[in-house]
């Protein structure tokens, strides 16, 4: 609508058009409001360590592992005074650990064992070690390292435990009368104790170990290509290797006999190699027997008798102070 006031023109919108052409604009406010509130928010109120350090551990409780990593590394950068460090250092080794990243998780399990002696970080970052090494069937430097806690713990919270798995770790590399020695240090009220016999029962128990001579095996396939093996209980092995040896022995005679020889001595060449590698077969097979019943016996004492590893949940009842 269009009309004039002492001489100017002056123009009238309805009011619906009116508020149809200021919704956009409203819109647009609202989403800069939106976008600058936080903003204010977040400068007005910083980050709270404690807070970002309770949420990360509150993940890891969760078994939101990657999620818990996330968090805990935020408070390791943000925080790097806070006296919690520590504790965020020994959570994302747990964290790792639960992952099956065991690099990673040793690599904090390292540092954190390097931190002044005495407190609890120090002692569980050793503990985990050795049991990390357990786990990955290193028998050789779990020992050390459990002697080494042994050593600088003597008492307090994980020493049942860590004697227990030394003894383990004991039996495990085959060394029995170790191990006994390992157990004499639980007490009867030890709640390992049992567990300690049971292990060295089954260990006795286990059937005679068979076992086969390398060296026997190796005369027995040099007198006859194929004997070796058959001592061994691999009969098809043992056929293969009599025919094999006896056909190119048998081809290099008549290549012999025949006037053939340059040809018989490429098939006595390749005849010798056959019959050195019937003997050296039959050798590594003894020892591969060998080997393996003592493998077998070793998975089933490890599924048996080896504890899980230690979990965040398990700390506070053996005593071990990593909360705040």
């Amino acid at each position: 609508m269009l009309w004039s006031l002492a001489g100017y023109k002056v123009v009238t919108i309805p009011l619906h058009d009116m508020l149809t052409m200021l919704l956009p604009f409203a819109v647009f406010l609202c989403l800069i409001g939106n976008l600058v509130w936080p903003l204010s928010t977040l400068a007005a109120e910083p980050a709270n360590g404690a807070s970002v350090y309770a949420f990360g551990r509150h993940l890891l409780e969760l078994g939101d592992h990657y999620r818990a990593i996330t968090e805990l590394k935020r408070f390791s950068l943000l925080f790097p005074d806070d006296p919690k460090q520590l504790a965020a250092q020994m959570l994302l080794g747990l964290a790792y650990e639960a992952l099956a990243d065991d690099d990673s998780a040793i690599g904090y399990f390292r540092r954190l064992q390097q931190t002044e002696d005495g407190n609890d970080f120090n002692r569980l970052a050793l503990f985990k070690l050795g049991e990390m090494r357990l786990q990955q069937r290193q028998y050789q430097q779990a020992t050390q390292l459990f002697r080494r806690f042994l050593t600088q713990f003597p008492d307090g919270p994980l020493v049942d435990r860590t004697t227990y798995l030394l003894g383990v770790t004991h039996t495990l590399a085959g060394k029995a009368e170790t191990a006994a020695q390992s157990f004499t240090s639980l007490s009867p009220g030890s709640p390992w104790f049992h567990r300690a016999n049971a292990i060295q029962t089954a260990f006795d128990m286990a059937e005679p170990r068979p076992s086969k001579s390398p060296r026997v095996a190796g005369i027995l396939a040099g007198i006859l290509p194929g004997a070796g093996h058959l001592y061994l209980g691999k009969p098809r092995h043992a056929i293969t290797a009599l025919l094999l040896n006896g056909l190119f022995l048998a081809g290099a005679t008549v290549a012999f006999l025949e006037g053939l020889e340059a040809a018989g001595v490429i098939l006595l060449y390749f005849e010798t190699g056959w019959y050195l590698g019937n003997i050296n077969s039959a050798k590594e097979g003894a020892r591969e027997f060998n080997r393996r019943y003592m493998q077998d016996l070793q998975d089933h004492l490890y599924k048996t008798y080896v504890p899980p590893g230690l979990t965040l949940k398990q700390l506070p009842g053996l005593g071990l102070n990593i909360q705040f």
